[in-house]
């Protein structure tokens, strides 16, 4: 199964309006799936976030990204009509 199916899987039992940090998702899922946390990123499918390297208009959004690690389940169906935070991946260069 892909990384996206398990997501679209686990969401289904999530309440609407359930609010969470990033290493509960990620926890979470890797328990359930048995695949790296590393694996499940959940600003890739913000409705209010876009991360670099994501192709926002084809990847299925879920949340809304509350700040630094904290997000809100709002389901695939969500009107959002809000602004889109662009947030470029860190780099790991040596500065």
């Amino acid at each position: 199964m892909r990384v996206l199916d398990e997501i679209e899987e686990f969401t289904k039992s999530m309440p609407l309006n359930y609010e969470f940090s990033t290493s509960w998702f990620k926890n979470t899922l890797s328990k359930q799936y048995s695949r790296s946390t590393g694996s499940y990123i959940p600003s890739d499918y913000c409705y209010n976030r876009k991360n670099k390297g994501i192709n926002y208009d084809k990847q299925p959004h879920y949340f809304l990204y509350l700040g630094r690690n904290r997000y809100r389940y709002v389901g695939k169906d969500y009107v959002y009509n809000g602004e889109v935070e662009e947030n470029p991946r860190k780099s790991l260069g040596i500065l």
